[in-house]
């Protein structure tokens, strides 16, 4: 029970996410550690998702604003490929 408490413990909002890899959209691998050091939103979208899509310019408008003050934006697809 107790190491099922802490696992939940690493998937808090605010809290340090596990690191993952993934290939970007020009197909290099990516992870999330290359962005340490940054307040990084992951952004689990998905095309099909309605609410998502419309999120999408609010994502894209907070990421400019911030971007020069250590902030980045990580998407997730959860389309499959």
């Amino acid at each position: 029970m107790q190491a099922q408490i802490e696992q939940m413990r690493t998937f808090v909002v605010g809290g340090q996410a596990p690191d993952f890899t993934q290939k970007t959209p020009e197909g290099e691998e990516m992870s999330l550690s290359d962005l340490r050091g940054k307040v990084v939103l992951l952004d689990f979208w998905a095309s099909w998702c309605g609410p998502c899509r419309r999120e999408n310019p609010n994502v894209v408008r907070m990421y400019k604003k911030y971007k020069d003050k250590g902030f980045d934006v990580l998407g997730v697809s959860l389309d499959k490929a």
